[in-house]
């Protein structure tokens, strides 16, 4: 080879080489001039003080550490500890995690002012040894990247355990963590936040609700003074009526341009009844106590209920919303049916009850409320079948808990007035209520089935929806339809009571394409009366069926007869169903709405992301 050109191949490689670690280390500071660095530092040492540090780090120190100490190894150094300390991408994370609040997520969660803490022990010169300033410069390392791990991990999935904060009434299927979570969040680090922000939710329900929080910090520091009980009507003056105005100023309820006085007029009124909707209070022409009691709610206590309503948004299930489904919203008491993304029915429904014997802090664990057993649980399933005059099999719990004392007291009499009948679980066969000494009946041991016929007496109503689940629960109608004028109507044992039962069987056999003549049918066996030939005919062979049935069986099964028999109709197409729990959720008016926490599932949310905090 000829020794220019030895020389240029020496130059070519030399070139090559300095790009290559310029290209490598492009993001990297040099060591910060502070006078602890000049002092102690010294970067082959730190780089072995880390390896160290990374070897002992476990999963109360980090998130998915097995995924972070392999990345540290492979990639033989830190991220943001790299050189002294990496003081603009240090500040680029923490600036995100500055405006976590946003998200209704606490910055602490993330460590931030620690990080900061330790940032400024080090700029003052507060370090006063090599060892110390290792120290400082690993546990800000090991806080930068739990954070950033963390804030990956809570923007995609949640920061909370659905099934945990909900008490175990959590029985959605929820999506698995992907693996490279962890990884994926690592390698981005060094390229700046980028890659977090783009994990932030898009869809129109989250960001709604975000908009709502930036309201409601902005209002934090301000002063909050309550409004006193004030009775006016529509069109009067009152004294202290402009102190209404000016706090729907601030919550931007009402036109910038209102000018606030003591009259309730015009433009006062209609903002108070769109306030009282957004809150589900009843509109009116008058003030009441409850309204303004709404209106002395603090902007901490709207922070609070937004962040755990965003947690609820970011967790991710593995059955999604499509184009049609039925959806409850229970602290809404509400039931929504989409047909081709257009809500087709909305009604009341009644939900599981609430009342515990003891108070709620006592019955806490590790700051989680359990759910009680009579709590409609929260799931995802498919409506696959309607039954038509369902009967009511009473669950054991219900016999032992209620009907044990009614049956001792006077069997017959309940048997009479609610028209049960007896099955005996040992033989499986029906028996003669009259024949049955309930006080010889063990309460621990009831061996007795209680059944309620078909009819309008009926606690299922003459509708029933089934759908599959673990808990045994269900839609139905209901005899005691006055329930749905009560607001909070949290009153069954966990099934959902529908206020527009035949609608809403209506909706699925339509869904289901059942023609005219299928549909008139199905009145029929639910006692409507024909309205054409066809279903004279249908009406005529029911009876004639009936008959030959009842002559058909023996005189000891004849004294069993019920007239009125359940009729399950099977679904080709399944409705798609989801139970939900929000206390803010955009309405129907298109603003959010809030409503009472009646479970009590937001403090649990709250407090476990408390628990995110790290202890050092």
């Amino acid at each position: 080879m000829k020794p220019h050109r030895t020389i240029l191949w020496i130059v070519t490689a030399l070139l090559c080489t300095c790009l290559w670690g310029c290209h490598k280390n492009k993001a990297l500071e040099k060591a910060p001039k502070w006078s602890a660095f000049e002092k102690f530092y010294q970067d082959d040492e730190y780089q072995q003080h880390w390896e160290n540090c990374v070897k002992s780090l476990n999963n109360s120190d980090l998130l998915f550490s097995d995924q972070i100490q392999d990345f540290y190894q492979k990639n033989n150094g830190p991220v943001w500890t790299a050189n002294g300390l990496q003081e603009k991408l240090v500040n680029q994370f923490l600036d995100l995690y500055s405006k976590s609040e946003e998200h209704g997520l606490p910055t602490e969660i993330f460590g931030y002012q620690k990080i900061k803490d330790e940032i400024e022990d080090i700029h003052q010169g507060k370090v006063k040894s090599s060892e110390e300033l290792y120290k400082k410069l690993a546990k800000i390392e090991t806080l930068m990247a739990r954070a950033n791990v963390l804030y990956a991990k809570t923007m995609l999935y949640g920061a909370t355990d659905p099934k945990e904060v909900n008490g175990g009434k959590w029985l959605y299927e929820n999506d698995s963590i992907l693996p490279s979570l962890a990884t994926t969040a690592m390698e981005k680090a060094p390229q700046g936040t980028t890659h977090l922000a783009s994990l932030h939710p898009q869809d129109s329900v989250y960001l709604a609700l975000q908009q709502e929080m930036r309201k409601y910090l902005a209002l934090r520091e301000k002063p909050w003074d309550s409004i006193p009980s004030i009775t006016a009507d529509s069109g009067r003056s009152a004294t202290h009526v402009h102190l209404i105005g000016e706090r729907l100023l601030l919550l931007k309820e009402i036109a910038d341009s209102y000018t606030p006085s003591d009259r309730l007029d015009a433009t006062l009124m209609p903002a108070i009844n769109r306030f009282r909707e957004n809150r589900g209070i009843p509109t009116g022409k008058s003030l009441d106590q409850e309204t303004i009691d709404a209106l002395n709610k603090t902007p901490q206590e709207y922070i609070n209920q937004l962040a755990a309503n965003l947690e609820r948004c970011r967790w991710k299930t593995v059955h999604k919303k499509g184009h049609d489904f039925l959806a409850v919203n229970i602290p809404d008491f509400m039931l929504e049916a989409r047909c081709a993304d257009t809500l087709a029915l909305r009604m009341k429904i009644c939900c599981g009850k609430y009342k515990r014997k003891r108070s709620e802090d006592s019955c806490r664990v590790n700051g989680i409320l359990p759910a009680l057993k009579t709590e409609s649980p929260l799931l995802y399933s498919e409506v696959r079948s309607i039954v038509l005059n369902p009967e009511w099999r009473i669950p054991a719990s219900i016999i032992k808990d209620e009907y044990y004392y009614k049956m001792v007291r006077n069997s017959m009499g309940v048997i009479n007035k609610e028209k049960l009948y007896v099955v005996d679980n040992r033989t499986k066969k029906r028996v003669l209520p009259e024949t049955i000494d309930w006080k010889r009946v063990s309460q621990k041991n009831i061996p007795y089935q209680l059944i309620q016929t078909s009819g309008n007496h009926n606690a299922l109503g003459r509708i029933k929806f089934d759908f599959n689940n673990t808990e045994s629960v269900y839609f139905h109608d209901t005899n005691n339809k006055g329930a749905f004028r009560n607001r909070r109507r949290a009153f069954s044992h966990g099934c959902i009571r529908v206020s527009q039962p035949r609608e809403l069987a209506d909706l699925l056999f339509e869904m289901n394409e059942y023609d005219t003549v299928r549909m008139e049918q199905f009145h029929i066996i639910l006692g409507d009366e024909p309205t054409t030939e066809e279903g004279e005919e249908y009406l005529e062979k029911m009876q004639e069926k009936e008959e030959k049935y009842r002559a058909s069986l023996s005189p000891e099964d004849s004294v069993f007869y019920r007239p009125l028999r359940p009729t399950n109709v099977a679904l080709r197409k399944k409705m798609p169903l989801f139970i939900e729990y929000h206390t803010a959720f955009i309405g129907p008016n298109g603003s959010v709405h809030y409503r009472p926490d009646v479970y009590r599932k937001d403090q649990n949310i709250l407090n476990a992301i408390q628990k995110l905090i790290p202890s050092c």
